[in-house]
């Protein structure tokens, strides 16, 4: 059984006015992904022509509205950001992705969860099957799975997003121990765009959580001289 919800949000953090909630789903834990948003830029990934062998960022809004072929001067990139997805929602779309076959995946999810209240638990075992699945059908794919950024407790609308940088420091030392578990390269992001206290410093964020273009550009020139990508 579905019902729809009106709900009226700042940004994109989380979803669109059109809010589609399964009420067959565990109401303790809010793992609905699908909204007006996801759908449609799921339906736009699937009529995009297919190209092999490309580089994947792949994530939320963070990933979404980054213009990463550009910063990376590397037109093979692609961009399947959708602003206010979950864990649960990436693992339900990675069949369009790996129909792909792209060389590189750089995975970052988990800042959503930690908002909607997920348990830890929950997001790191979707992280769990999400690589596990395309590890086998993607055996020569490269995974990145990069750390989630931090907040600043300053500026961001906490009506609107309740997280904590405590929360995402727990969160991405799980990622850490899990991509070392399955060899493959954990990108520390948190780290880079941090200040000394642990905050997402003003001048690389807007409304706390999304980010300016000189992150980006922090975030992408860093990657470049990791040689991460794009070779």
């Amino acid at each position: 059984m579905y019902k729809i919800t009106l709900v009226f949000v700042l940004g994109v953090c989380f979803s669109q006015i059109i809010y589609a909630q399964d009420t067959t789903k565990d109401k303790a834990i809010d793992s609905v992904y699908h909204n007006y948003l996801y759908d449609q830029r799921v339906a736009y990934f699937k009529e995009l022509p297919v190209t092999k062998g490309g580089i994947v960022f792949l994530g939320n809004s963070i990933t979404h509205w980054g213009d990463w072929a550009e910063l990376l001067q590397c037109p093979a990139v692609k961009n399947r950001g959708i602003a206010g997805d979950i864990s649960y929602g990436i693992l339900a779309r990675l069949d369009e992705l790996i129909n792909e076959k792209p060389r590189k995946i750089f995975i970052m999810i988990g800042v959503n969860d930690i908002g909607r209240k997920i348990p830890l638990a929950n997001t790191i075992n979707n992280y769990t099957k999400i690589i596990t699945k395309l590890k086998t059908a993607l055996p020569h794919t490269v995974l990145y799975i990069q750390s989630v950024l931090p907040i600043n407790d300053t500026l961001i609308n906490r009506q609107y997003y309740t997280g904590s940088n405590a929360e995402i420091k727990v969160m991405n030392a799980r990622l850490k121990n899990m991509a070392a578990a399955f060899n493959i390269t954990y990108v520390d992001i948190y780290s880079l765009l941090a200040n000394k206290e642990g905050q997402m410093p003003a001048k690389f964020t807007y409304d706390g959580i999304h980010l300016t273009a000189g992150a980006y550009i922090i975030w992408t020139n860093f990657l470049k001289r990791k040689g991460y990508c794009c070779n």
